[in-house]
């Protein structure tokens, strides 16, 4: 997995293994807001036309799921 964590994912993907909606990943990166009490990575980059499109490293995104699985588990 050591190749996977490292690979560039949208946000798309990164909200399906989060398992959270779209618009929920992107207000809380936007708004710099802790999603399920869990501070998300910040992205790498923007693509797209108008560079709104954002993208982050699987790895960080993975990490992020795992605490926020806890933090579901736990409440």
């Amino acid at each position: 997995m050591a190749d996977f964590r490292s690979t560039r994912i949208g946000v798309a993907n990164a909200a399906r293994i989060l398992n959270v909606r779209v618009a929920e990943l992107k207000e809380a990166v936007r708004h710099d807001q802790p999603l399920y009490g869990v501070r998300l990575p910040k992205p790498i980059g923007y693509l797209g036309t108008s560079a709104k499109e954002m993208y982050f490293t699987a790895g960080e995104i993975m990490d992020a799921a795992d605490l926020i699985a806890q933090q579901r588990k736990n409440s």
